[in-house]
């Protein structure tokens, strides 16, 4: 990357974090000031914004910053999201080969549905998407699913901080109309949706769990309308809870 993108605040943050991260008895602003020859102004700021949002704690006794648990809280749920990709990536391409239809893995993300793995269908037609695209959880099948297999409080939490904006004139904006259809997700045990999110796209999708039959992911299938017809929806539904069960199974839930 050429130096002209990088953003040297930024940069010296993670140089900081790196830093402590070798300590396993933190370091004074005196200690860090010295080791990374930077002014004392400057160190003092970084430690103090990231104590701030809770990535720094402080020893009392020492006056040293160590690293917080709220950044390998972090760290630990992008390991949890690579052994999901993981240990699911070869049931994905089997559901793709089975259905037609491109496939995704999904996780919930501040109220959107986030692409992390993706397996593409062979066919003709070809569904335009990439790891780490987002959808508002409302308009699309996966973040329909998510929602759907949360606990309560959870659920409640996110809807009562979400605004239903529409991305196309078929998009659920209407909480009452979208909390009957969360509660028919949870009945059948799959989700839908038909150009709520894209004109002429359709999909369906199933939940994953984990070890405690914790919701982790939603397994999607995505095509167009044709292909993800309201007659074909049940038996799209039922293969991708098939394979969804399948991929939980692996993670480990014995429900």
């Amino acid at each position: 990357m050429a130096k002209r993108y990088l953003v040297p605040a930024i940069k010296r943050a993670f140089e900081l974090i790196e830093l402590l991260a070798q300590q396993d008895s933190g370091l004074t602003i005196s200690d860090i000031r010295q080791q990374m020859g930077l002014p004392l102004s400057s160190v003092a700021t970084m430690i103090y914004t990231l104590h701030d949002l809770g990535y720094l704690e402080r020893d009392p006794a020492t006056s040293s910053y160590l690293l917080s648990v709220k950044l390998f809280g972090v760290a630990r749920r992008v390991l949890d999201r690579m052994d999901v990709v993981n240990q699911c990536h070869r049931l994905l391409e089997e559901a793709v080969r089975e259905s037609g239809l491109t496939g995704h893995l999904s996780v919930l993300r501040e109220g959107e549905s986030m692409y992390i793995d993706r397996a593409q269908c062979d066919g003709f037609v070809q569904v335009s998407t990439y790891v780490g695209l987002r959808w508002p959880a409302h308009t699309s099948a996966a973040g329909k699913v998510l929602l759907a297999f949360l606990p309560e409080p959870d659920l409640a939490k996110i809807l009562a901080q979400k605004k239903l904006k529409p991305l196309t004139p078929h998009t659920i904006t209407s909480r009452q109309a979208l909390a009957q259809q969360l509660a028919a997700i949870g009945r059948k045990g799959y989700g839908w949706e038909q150009n709520e999110g894209e004109m002429g796209l359709g999909c369906v999708a199933a939940p994953v769990f984990g070890p405690r039959h914790e919701l982790v992911a939603a397994l999607s299938l995505t095509g167009t309308v044709h292909q993800v017809s309201r007659a074909k929806i049940p038996m799209l539904g039922n293969l991708a809870r098939k394979y969804a069960r399948e991929m939980s199974s692996r993670l480990g839930d014995l429900t």
